[in-house]
């Protein structure tokens, strides 16, 4: 009767261990999840970047495109993207070529970042944090994921 009692207070001991360790997984795997989706939206939409023309790069700046949950492109306006949507992406090309160091200048270089979010509700806020705010200042936290690449514009000049 002893052993019995002893074997259960382990057994119970070990049980509720590993019942506190189920929220953590869980979250653990849902960020997996929202990483995953995330990674494949920005790079559908830096693959349909870079296959455009490189002079018509700029008109995706500032574009917002809403997913459903498993990264599928939604249509905007419609009433039924509206309930299905789950990310929201938003792309941005950079106005100025970017300075890389130890370089020149490169006109036939540019920068474009994927912002994804998978805030529900509005639109998430896209603007990024301060990064001077002081030790005093909180810390304001993202509302999404940055992806970005450099296109290269590699057409020769006849």
């Amino acid at each position: 009767m002893i052993e019995t009692v002893i074997a259960i207070g382990i057994v119970s001991t070990v049980m509720v261990a590993l019942m506190g360790l189920i929220p953590v997984g869980m979250k653990m795997m849902k960020e997996a999840g929202v990483n995953t989706v995330g990674a494949g939206i920005a790079n559908k939409l830096l693959g349909e970047v870079q296959l455009a023309e490189f002079d018509d790069i700029q008109q995706y700046n500032g574009k917002i495109y809403w997913f459903d949950d498993m990264g599928t492109k939604l249509k905007r306006g419609e009433e039924e993207s509206k309930v299905n949507k789950i990310y929201t992406a938003k792309i941005e090309v950079d106005e100025e070529n970017p300075q890389i160091p130890g370089a020149q200048a490169n006109k036939f270089l540019k920068r474009v970042v994927v912002k994804v979010s998978n805030v529900l509700g509005d639109e998430p806020d896209f603007k990024d944090p301060n990064p001077d705010s002081g030790a005093n200042e909180k810390r304001v936290k993202k509302d999404y994921r940055s992806y970005w690449t450099f296109i290269i514009d590699t057409e020769k000049d006849d």
